[in-house]
């Protein structure tokens, strides 16, 4: 078999460029174009691609992606009940029970009954919980910011702001926050 300088064959069929990558795979022309032209599609994959970019950097640190999700959230919210945690962030209220047993057990969160209504236990961060959330959140944007280095500062921004209004629209569905 003849090749190019770009093309080398391969003993599996089909041409290889020198890094060893499949000659089809041109940039641009490496995905189906019909996918490419589905939001659903290129969010899901861009969320994968920055899942795994978050995922490496909390598992330094011995934490899942949802234990960083708990922890931002009661900096956010302040303490929460187990299932407000569950609504806010969009997960079964099962599992919130088990976030929550592990960042207790490492030390990060405290359960404690509601001062204003005994039968409701709060979830809330400890010292230890505020410091791993700082410092998980700034490696979080650190790692954003190298998935995001293909856009400018006003394409990142606009993206998180068209991304944040896509899930707005959903949470007022999912959450019925539209009735009166």
């Amino acid at each position: 078999m003849v090749s190019d300088s770009r093309n080398v064959p391969t003993a599996q069929g089909g041409a290889r460029d020198r890094a060893g990558r499949p000659a089809a795979l041109e940039r641009g022309n490496v995905r189906p174009p019909t996918l490419l032209a589905m939001p659903a599609y290129l969010a899901g994959n861009v969320g994968r691609v920055g899942a795994r970019l978050l995922l490496r950097v909390l598992e330094q640190e011995g934490l899942s992606i949802n234990d960083h999700a708990v922890l931002v959230a009661l900096r956010d919210f302040g303490p929460l009940a187990q299932h407000e945690l569950a609504d806010r962030l969009d997960v079964d209220r099962s599992q919130v029970v088990g976030f929550v047993d592990r960042l207790e057990r490492e030390g990060c969160v405290t359960r404690s009954r509601d001062p204003s209504d005994r039968r409701r236990v709060l979830v809330s961060l400890t010292t230890e919980g505020r410091t791993t959330e700082r410092r998980m959140t700034a490696a979080a944007h650190r790692s954003q910011a190298t998935m995001l280095s293909a856009l400018s500062p006003s394409e990142q921004a606009e993206l998180v702001a068209l991304l944040q209004r896509v899930l707005d629209a959903h949470d007022e569905t999912r959450l019925d926050l539209t009735a009166p």
